[in-house]
């Protein structure tokens, strides 16, 4: 049997609260109830319900005050404001504000019910948590991406994931195939930067029968680094795309390579370490393809903003790599005042270092910090590959940048064309796989 969905129910007056808790328990809805708006955040934040039903007057924070910060938290949650001093312009003005819905006190019991039955209906349905099994988390700012992704699964939307790298996106990905209708079906997940750009956009040919669309027909597609797209490949995932959402058009009328990835059924996963509005503004990715998969963004926060998910997580990857083993409260506060440019990948590795070179059951704040050291100094890299590093993503932003013309490249970079074909062989690019044509 389903769980029934959790009600959290705010009002200072006493008989009011205790009314609608008795009619929604009635009706089988688990309910909490809060007098005062301070103690409804707080109950919020431990029990995290599916809705909320607030009086609009109250003592010193009132309704929309009080859904002004649900709503800084969780911007999908429904909630349904009830006021004895209702008129239009309360109620206008609050629904314009993403209130779900205003009721006018006294009122219709049965009305109610009906208004939170279609709230309950548009947030998403409480987890058993197989779906989210291994996006480890107690921070209120990954519930409530939970939350969205939920949604996104459910509804078969387009998505961006935007956050850093090592942050979890793939992760949070894979969660949202395992949450919706097509968890049965394949998920194929493809990197935009482990190909050269021509077999890339091979691999994105709708009329290739090996290619990305017929392995993830039905089920889920999902595009790493979707920004380092060529012009061609975005040119392609732009045709799918559009095929999909004007496929039920009978006015629209379908080119041929439109017909074949109109015969797909894939839901599209991007991400992208960075927001891709730059790229659009420099003309570095199609705007019409920016504005398709946007159309719902996730941004998933770095760990630095989800400090209090350190040590659940660090737990969890001990008891992953090391049963029985636990850290120090000193070794977790060690955790917690890191610094993590890599994130939860950096910090699970970190993990595993300290619970393979220990032999005592407690790790100690010592191995802890020696091990973040260690892959500190790791992490640097010799001063000739840096500069390597930098001339090679210098020379591809000056030609997506020119769109692969070497005369205009060359004159930018101060080098004549001969030694500016020098540095590109160097580097093993293709001023060709610049240009922009566009299919």
């Amino acid at each position: 049997m389903a769980q029934a969905a959790r009600i959290l129910v705010v009002d200072d007056d006493p008989d009011m609260l205790h009314l609608i808790s008795l009619r929604l328990s009635a009706a089988g809805y688990q309910v909490s109830a809060a007098d005062s708006g301070e103690a409804a955040l707080l109950s919020f934040r431990e029990q995290r319900p599916q809705m909320v039903i607030t009086d609009l007057r109250m003592g010193k924070m009132d309704g929309l005050t009080l859904f002004e910060h649900l709503q800084a938290e969780a911007p999908t949650l429904p909630v349904i404001i009830l006021t004895a001093h209702g008129t239009i312009p309360d109620a206008v003005a609050a629904t314009r504000r993403g209130v779900f819905s205003f009721l006018t006190k006294p009122f219709d019991g049965q009305e109610l019910l009906r208004r939170v039955a279609d709230g309950i209906r548009l947030s998403p349905k409480l987890d058993t948590a197989n779906w989210r099994s291994s996006l480890i988390t107690v921070s209120i700012r990954m519930e409530e991406l939970l939350r969205q992704a939920r949604r996104v699964a459910e509804e078969n939307r387009t998505t961006l994931l935007i956050g850093p790298g090592g942050a979890g996106k793939t992760t949070l990905a894979r969660a949202i195939h395992q949450a919706g209708p097509r968890s049965m079906q394949p998920f194929v997940s493809l990197s935009c930067t482990d190909y050269p750009a021509a077999e890339l956009e091979e691999i994105l040919n709708p009329n290739n029968p090996l290619g990305a669309w017929t392995q993830a027909n039905g089920g889920v597609l999902y595009l790493q680094d979707v920004g380092a797209l060529s012009p061609i490949a975005q040119g392609r995932l732009l045709t799918l795309l559009m095929a999909q959402l004007q496929s039920d058009d009978p006015f629209y009328r379908l080119e041929s390579s439109a017909q074949k990835a109109s015969s797909t059924n894939i839901q599209v996963i991007a991400a992208s370490p960075r927001p891709l509005d730059a790229s659009v503004a420099e003309g570095r990715f199609r705007s019409e393809l920016y504005y398709l998969l946007s159309r719902t963004t996730l941004h998933v926060p770095p760990l630095s903003e989800r400090c209090e998910d350190i040590p659940v997580l660090a737990a969890h990857f001990l008891g992953n790599a090391s049963p029985g083993k636990t850290l120090a409260p000193d070794a977790i506060l060690a955790l917690e005042e890191g610094n993590w440019p890599g994130n939860v990948r950096q910090l699970k590795n970190i993990i595993e270092q300290v619970s393979t070179g220990n032999l005592t059951e407690i790790i100690t704040k010592a191995a802890v910090r020696r091990a973040m050291r260690e892959l500190d100094d790791e992490s640097l890299i010799a001063l000739d590959d840096a500069r390597r590093d930098f001339e090679r993503d210098y020379l591809i932003r000056l030609l997506q940048n020119t769109a692969g013309n070497v005369s205009q490249a060359a004159r930018i970079a101060q080098r004549n064309r001969t030694e500016f074909y020098k540095l590109l062989a160097r580097h093993e690019l293709d001023p060709v796989n610049f240009k922009q044509r566009f299919k």
